[in-house]
């Protein structure tokens, strides 16, 4: 070959080899199959959970227990606190007294023995029921009215008058609208109505019955001599 065709021969050797390197195939490149995209949901669809049935409910124990409003008859009846220790009371004014209230409920009045708190009664000294408290309700012995409570403070029926026992000790008598310092109550501390109720029948003790009046024999009176008819003489 001569050198005029040499650069000829290898510039075809160079395309040739260009083209193989490049593909020179006819078929086109093959591509990768398509996958469809495998979804990343990581709870799996389900069926939701059976709805839970409530256990029905059993049925209240029943009780004897009375109804709303509706007063006990089986409760134990309320009762007059007491003093821990001799509670004094010095009244003063129109009727001056030294009462005192043990803690066993005895009453005395200037060392003698007048009453005692038992439950929530008032009995005199020989045991018998004077007056019986039942809730505000303060009645005598023969279901007469003869005072009321309202809180530690008590109103007189009759009279309308009002004993009241402050924290102090104070004791007032409110008659007719206008209070009065009625003395001095030491120890009651919680047994303010033991002490108030003891006052109160020192001071107004509830009256006796009166017996009901025996009615006068009709007619003449017994022994009167009968008046002779009119124009009749007497005979000498």
């Amino acid at each position: 070959m001569s050198r005029a065709h040499l650069p000829l021969a290898v510039l075809g050797l160079l395309v040739a080899l260009t083209s193989s390197a490049c593909g020179g195939s006819d078929k086109p490149a093959s591509k990768t199959p398509e996958t469809e995209p495998i979804g990343t949901s990581a709870t799996p669809d389900m069926p939701p959970p059976p709805e839970s049935v409530a256990p029905a409910a059993s049925a209240a124990p029943t009780t004897d227990a009375p109804a709303p409003g509706v007063p006990d008859p089986n409760a134990a009846p309320a009762t007059l606190a007491l003093p821990s220790a001799t509670a004094k009371i010095a009244m003063k004014g129109k009727k001056t007294a030294n009462v005192e209230l043990k803690s066993d409920g005895t009453v005395t009045n200037g060392g003698k023995t007048v009453a005692k708190v038992n439950g929530s009664k008032l009995e005199s000294a020989d045991g018998k029921t004077v007056l019986a408290v039942e809730k505000d309700a303060v009645t005598t012995a023969d279901g007469n009215a003869y005072a009321t409570f309202a809180g530690d403070d008590l109103t007189m029926t009759k009279t309308g008058d009002k004993l009241a026992l402050g924290d102090d000790g104070k004791l007032t008598l409110t008659s007719s609208g206008k209070a009065s310092d009625l003395g001095k109550v030491d120890g009651a501390s919680a047994a303010k109505r033991a002490a108030v109720l003891a006052a109160a029948f020192v001071l107004a003790p509830p009256a006796a019955e009166k017996p009901t009046a025996t009615a006068k024999p009709t007619g003449d009176k017994a022994g009167a001599t009968a008046k002779p008819a009119s124009g009749d003489k007497p005979k000498k």
